[in-house]
């Protein structure tokens, strides 16, 4: 028997998504453009050409939710299985579409 808390932690390998949809949800997409947005404001680096944010008021959540439209973040979403299996998963496998 496994002791509270000490679930047997077993990753999924897979080149396919096998947790979850096939985009980010809601959730993990607050969370990205949060930790960016948290990043960039602490003096982190922009990954995209200023030119692309023309136009745009050019504050933290506008420029994190850029990055990850153009897919060049480069962070991995963990999803968990309640038996304790898991994935990583590139943002890039993931389709992202704008609902926050």
């Amino acid at each position: 028997m496994v002791a509270f808390g000490k679930r047997k932690r077993i990753e999924i390998k897979s080149d396919k998504i096998e947790i979850g949809p096939p985009r980010l949800t809601i959730y993990e997409t607050a969370r990205i453009i949060g930790a960016r947005a948290a990043q960039i404001a602490n003096g982190a680096p922009i990954l995209i050409s200023l030119i692309e944010l023309k136009g745009s008021k050019l504050n933290e959540i506008d420029i994190a939710k850029k990055e990850l439209e153009k897919g060049v973040l480069p962070i991995t979403v963990q999803r968990w299985l309640p038996d304790g299996r898991y994935q990583n998963i590139p943002i890039q496998w993931l389709s992202y579409s704008e609902g926050i």
